[in-house]
């Protein structure tokens, strides 16, 4: 059985449209927790009215304390020998859970992912579609290593598109800081042997222009907080995996650069400037002595000592962290 866990605040809009889309799966054994994340609209209602209809619906209402007590509320309760997060504005296709099952039924894999589309506040998909036809890959934790910070359209660090067994995320809990999908995927990658790649987009994911990203227009908290996390990542990686923290460091200078530039101006600059010095006074040293090339060690020191440097290429840079903070789950206060 699959335990599917949808994490809920204020999507009155879009939440049915979410459980249907689970209900009109073509795999029927799942349990589906709906954890009312405090809602102050209709969503609860919503989920209890659901909870009548179908008996695999169980819903948990609690104090709204933000998305990962929410997901952590909601591994609780899961009884599935699978476990799948779904964002409870998104929407799958009827044959994702299928055919994300079947991937790890024929394999000993850990876990298996999908690729996304995106789809708008109206529900049309703003994604263009891609060659479906492509076989299932099989990669290794090295493979998913590397690939962890990289944007592309598996969404790595997110926990939406995959599918996991459950040994392999026993005992596990979300950590509730900004981008918590970061922080627990690079926990999961210490423990996944080998990974399913499933190249259909089977999942939706909705972009809304009222989502606490947009609305934050590049100076909310959160967004700096954010360097925390990538250096409590370092934290979690053991030294061993040399190649693995070298990729780490390259995307947590990549989002120092760009949020130090992206906060310049704003109230928030001093803490933005004080965190990338602090990880700067814990992390330069393993830098220079990583694995990433000369060339580009030398040029991520040059950046921070000389922003300058950095600013002609930051505009671009910053589009993209932009859009992968968008991506990552942040739909939720």
């Amino acid at each position: 059985m699959i335990s599917i866990i949808v994490p809920i605040y204020n999507i009155e809009k879009y939440l049915a449209h979410c459980i249907d889309s689970v209900l009109n799966s073509t795999l029927t054994d799942f349990e589906l927790i709906l954890v009312d994340d405090g809602s102050t609209d209709s969503s609860g209602s919503i989920c209890d009215d659901y909870s009548t209809r179908d008996e695999r619906i169980t819903v948990i209402h609690q104090e709204n304390g933000g998305i990962s007590i929410a997901r952590n509320h909601g591994l609780e309760k899961a009884h599935g020998d699978y476990v799948i997060f779904i964002d409870g504005d998104d929407v799958i296709k009827p044959e994702m859970l299928e055919t994300m099952l079947q991937a790890l039924d024929s394999s000993d894999n850990d876990l298996a992912m999908v690729r996304a589309y995106t789809i708008d506040e109206d529900g049309i998909v703003t994604t263009p579609a891609v060659d479906e036809q492509r076989d299932t890959r099989i990669i290794t934790q090295e493979d998913y290593m590397r690939c962890l910070f990289e944007r592309n359209e598996f969404g790595y660090p997110v926990v939406w598109n995959k599918l996991y067994r459950r040994g392999l995320i026993e005992g596990m809990t979300f950590a509730s800081v900004a981008a918590e999908d970061i922080e627990w995927t690079t926990r999961v990658t210490m423990r996944a042997k080998k990974i399913s790649l499933i190249e259909r987009q089977l999942y939706g994911y909705r972009i809304r222009s009222t989502s606490v990203t947009r609305e934050a227009k590049g100076v909310n908290p959160a967004i700096a907080n954010r360097l925390d996390t990538y250096l409590k990542c370092l934290d979690e990686i053991p030294a061993t995996c040399r190649k693995y923290r070298s990729w780490c460091l390259l995307y947590t200078y990549k989002y120092l650069l760009t949020t130090r530039l992206q906060f310049r101006g704003t109230n928030l600059y001093n803490q933005v400037k004080a965190k990338a010095r602090n990880i700067y006074k814990q992390t330069a040293q393993e830098l220079l002595h990583s694995d990433l090339g000369f060339p580009k060690k030398w040029a991520l020191l040059c950046f921070y000592h000389v922003p300058a440097l950095y600013a002609p290429i930051y505009s671009a840079h910053a589009k993209k962290c932009a859009s992968q903070f968008e991506r990552e789950g942040y739909k939720q206060s």
